[in-house]
């Protein structure tokens, strides 16, 4: 094998690694959101990311606290209409400042879900950040 055949496996070896390694979380963008979460409703945030990474949401608030126990939260897979469907296995409590880390994913289109699995008597106003690749 020639010295040009070597850089070239070399540098294909080098391109194929980086596209499927797994982006590290300190590098990770983090996007807020806000929103109101009606009784018995939800607050739905699109969100995409380019790199296959580690996915981590915190809520940071919610306001007026929900009288019958936390809220609940998703992290769902989004359709090219718009809609968000719950990937199995990841769902969680939304309970303030604890961070619910989602494992790593594709990159791709997502969608993360705060709803009232029974908690709320009036609406509340939430606010978190999900941290993505």
């Amino acid at each position: 094998m020639g010295l040009p055949r070597i850089l070239t496996v070399c540098a294909l070896a080098c391109l194929l690694t980086s596209c499927s390694s797994v982006i590290d979380p300190s590098k990770n963008q983090v996007e807020p959101f806000s929103g109101v979460v009606a009784v018995g409703g939800a607050l739905i945030k699109p969100v995409s990311w380019g790199k296959q990474g580690e996915v981590e949401v915190t809520i940071t608030s919610v306001t007026p606290t929900p009288a019958n126990g936390p809220l609940a939260m998703y992290l769902g897979q989004q359709d090219n209409a718009g809609n968000c469907f719950q990937l199995a296995g990841y769902l969680s409590q939304a309970i303030v400042n604890r961070p619910v880390q989602f494992g790593v994913l594709q990159k791709g289109n997502y969608c993360v879900g705060v709803y009232d699995p029974g908690a709320l008597t009036v609406a509340a106003n939430v606010a978190g950040n999900i941290s993505h690749p």
